[in-house]
C-alpha cells in the first residue's frame, strides 16, 4: 500500500482537488440557455402523431461550484448569481426544491382547469388545499404545510386569511392547524406589524374528471411557468383539435385558475433555447413580452413573438 500510494502520489492528489473544487459550493448559481421539453414526452396525447409540436421552455441552472464560477467568467451566454437571489427569508436549497415541486403541482392543476373549463368539458373541484410556499420568518411553519383553519376558522382560500386577518390586531396570537407529513398540529404565530403571519401560499385544486389523463415531470423538474403551455396541451388532448398546424410551437408563462397569463423568470434564457431548438413560434405574457422583443432584436433571432394575456388570446392566435 505504501509503494502504491508513493507512486501515484501526485495522481491520487490530483484527484482530490478535483473532487475538492467540484463538491465545494459557492453560495452562488449559474443560469445559462435552456432548451425545449416536448409535451408529448409529459402528457399522453397526440402531438407525436400530428405535424409540428408544443414545446414548454427552460433555463439551464448550475449550481455554484470553482469550476462553473470560474467558466462563467469566460462564456459569454452565462450569468452568475448570487444564491440569495433564489431564498426567500433564510432558505437552503432542499427549501427551494420543495417550493419548486409544489409550483409545479399548483401549475398542472390550474392549467388543467382551464383546459376543462374553456373546452365546456365536465370537471368538478372535489377538494383544495392551502400549501405555503415559503415562510418570510422564523414562525415554526414550513414549505409543504397545509393550513386547515386559523383560530378554529376553516380556511377556504388564501382570501378567507386575509379578511380574517385584517379583524385582528398587531402583536395577537394566532393558533393556525396545519396538515404536515400527514399529520394535524396546531402551530401559535404572532402577526407582525402589518398584520401578517410570514407566509406565502398557494390554492391546490383536486378535480374528478371523466378522463384518463396522464401528466408526468421528471424528478427534477419544478416550476410554474409551464402553465400556460401545458394548458393549452391539456385542450388539444382532451378536444383533439389541431392548434399546432405544423408549427413547432413554444411559449412560456404561469397561468391562475382563470386562465391569465403570468409573468415568468429567466426570459433570453428561454428564448435563446427555443431558438435553438428552431421553434417557428413563442407566446410570452404581456409582463415579458418587451423583454423578449429586446432579446431578439438585439440577437437577430429568427423566431415570432406573440403577447397573449389570457388562455383564450393563446388558442384565438393559434387556430385563427
Amino acid at each position: 500500500m505504501k509503494k502504491f500510494l508513493k507512486e501515484n502520489f501526485k495522481f491520487l492528489l490530483f484527484i482530490a482537488l478535483m473532487i475538492i473544487v467540484i463538491e465545494i459550493e459557492l453560495p452562488y448559481y449559474i443560469e445559462a440557455p435552456g432548451g425545449t421539453i416536448n409535451l408529448s414526452k409529459r402528457i399522453d396525447n397526440n402531438y407525436n402523431k400530428k405535424n409540428g409540436s408544443l414545446n414548454m421552455l427552460y433555463v439551464t441552472e448550475y449550481k455554484g461550484n470553482i469550476v462553473t464560477v470560474l467558466l462563467s467568467k469566460i462564456i459569454k451566454s452565462w450569468d452568475l448569481y448570487e444564491i440569495s437571489n433564489q431564498q426567500i427569508s433564510n432558505e437552503d436549497s432542499e427549501d427551494i426544491y420543495l417550493r419548486n415541486k409544489v409550483m409545479l403541482e399548483n401549475s398542472i392543476q390550474n392549467a388543467t382547469f382551464v383546459a376543462y373549463n374553456y373546452a365546456g368539458k365536465k370537471i368538478d373541484i372535489k377538494d383544495k388545499q392551502n400549501i405555503i410556499i415559503a415562510t418570510t420568518k422564523n414562525n415554526g411553519l414550513e414549505i409543504g404545510d397545509i393550513v386547515l383553519s386559523i383560530d378554529d376558522l376553516e380556511v377556504d382560500n388564501i382570501k378567507t386569511i386575509k379578511d380574517y386577518l385584517n379583524t385582528l390586531n398587531t402583536n395577537d396570537n394566532v393558533n393556525i392547524k396545519i396538515k404536515r407529513n400527514a399529520k394535524e398540529k396546531i402551530i401559535t404565530v404572532t402577526l407582525d406589524e402589518d398584520k401578517l403571519l410570514g407566509i406565502m401560499l398557494v390554492t391546490n385544486y383536486k378535480y374528478d374528471i371523466n378522463d384518463d389523463l396522464n401528466i408526468a415531470f421528471k424528478s427534477g423538474e419544478g416550476g410554474s411557468s409551464g402553465g400556460l403551455i401545458l394548458s393549452l396541451g391539456i385542450y388539444s388532448e382532451i378536444t383533439g383539435i389541431d392548434i399546432l398546424k405544423g408549427r413547432n410551437i413554444a411559449g412560456t408563462g404561469t397561468i391562475d385558475i382563470d386562465g391569465n397569463v403570468g409573468e415568468i423568470d429567466g426570459v433570453k434564457y428561454k428564448i435563446a433555447g427555443a431558438v435553438k431548438n428552431k421553434m417557428d413560434v413563442i407566446l410570452v405574457s404581456p409582463y415579458n413580452y418587451e423583454e423578449a422583443k429586446k432579446v431578439i432584436q438585439d440577437n437577430n433571432y429568427d423566431i415570432e413573438l406573440v403577447k397573449v394575456s389570457t388562455f383564450k388570446e393563446a388558442i384565438d392566435y393559434l387556430t385563427k
